[in-house]
């Protein structure tokens, strides 16, 4: 309440007590209908269930398979929901213009439409250099969230057609070849404007890397370049001439990144006990039985293998 303490005093200053008391009402009335709250560890447990915020129409980590939510994010939320004895329940995300504003939309203030928070919210990049970035006034732009417990590394990669790419295992061949992105990708940024932009004319934009997968199946693209999982996911019966790895893509600014999960900056003890669940699911083996489910494979996040070596 430091800011409304801040905002009466100096009212007090320019106004006075008499025309203070009927702004003062006013402004606390404006101010409590503008916060939504997020729930504290108790609150949660006392509930029974736990809201998780995932992507929506995200696979293969979140997304609605005959209506019923179905995904690697939503498996591990239920796992989460069972470990503290509770109903799991969702806030189905569309991802905005930025990770910042999903986890304003999704943990702490809610979207302009239906002004409400979920209690955690996974698929969060656990980055210590964003978790601590700056805006362009020199303060914190996630203050008001805590990411912690990664569970996943993800990254870009290739899939390529090596019968029509051959063992050349650098970006030059798509001067020639076409390759696949999906629109507004860090991928296919980096593909248009490597290379002086020799690659622009064959690089060909979907609106999601589906797409793109289609048609390298149907023989119109040499290769295409996504997210690890969901390549593998996109592939179930990945032909024998289909080769996914990161060849290539050396030069991209982040080649791989660790996720995790992030909740309201003061409500940290429900983060703890989520955090504890995902320990466990990771040293038991149980996380990588998830993705295996899904037909991806699944890497370690960068701070286990720090612990490890």
């Amino acid at each position: 309440m430091t800011s409304e303490r801040s905002i009466m005093k100096l009212l007090r200053a320019i106004l006075g007590r008499p025309l203070l008391n009927l702004l003062g009402v006013l402004l606390l009335a404006v101010l409590a209908a503008s916060t939504v709250h997020a729930r504290e560890y108790d609150d949660v447990i006392k509930s029974q269930y736990i809201e998780f915020a995932v992507y929506r129409d995200f696979p293969p980590y979140s997304y609605l398979k005959e209506g019923v939510p179905a995904g690697i994010d939503v498996d591990i939320a239920k796992r989460i929901a069972s470990e503290l004895g509770l109903e799991a329940r969702w806030q189905w995300l569309t991802a905005d213009e930025t990770v910042d504003d999903d986890l304003r939309n999704a943990i702490w203030k809610g979207s302009v439409v239906e002004r409400k928070v979920a209690d955690v919210m996974l698929r969060v990049p656990y980055d210590r250099e964003y978790a601590y970035a700056q805006d362009g006034y020199g303060l914190p732009r996630n203050d008001m969230v805590v990411m912690l417990a990664p569970y996943h590394k993800e990254s870009w990669q290739l899939v390529r057609d090596i019968k029509k790419t051959g063992e050349v295992r650098n970006l030059a061949i798509f001067q020639y070849q076409p390759i696949g992105v999906e629109i507004d990708s860090l991928p296919d940024f980096f593909l248009v404007g490597t290379y002086q932009g020799r690659l622009r004319e064959n690089v060909h934009h979907y609106s999601t890397v589906y797409g793109a997968l289609a048609d390298l199946n149907a023989g119109k693209l040499s290769a295409v370049a996504g997210m690890r999982s969901q390549l593998e996911w996109g592939l179930p019966n990945k032909p024998s001439n289909f080769d996914i790895d990161d060849d290539g893509l050396e030069a991209l600014g982040r080649k791989s990144w660790d996720i995790g999960i992030a909740i309201k900056e003061n409500y940290r003890q429900l983060g703890y006990a989520v955090e504890a669940v995902i320990t466990a699911m990771i040293d038991s083996g149980d996380m990588a039985k998830v993705f295996t489910q899904y037909g991806v494979s699944y890497e370690l996040p960068s701070t286990y293998e720090l612990d490890a070596e």
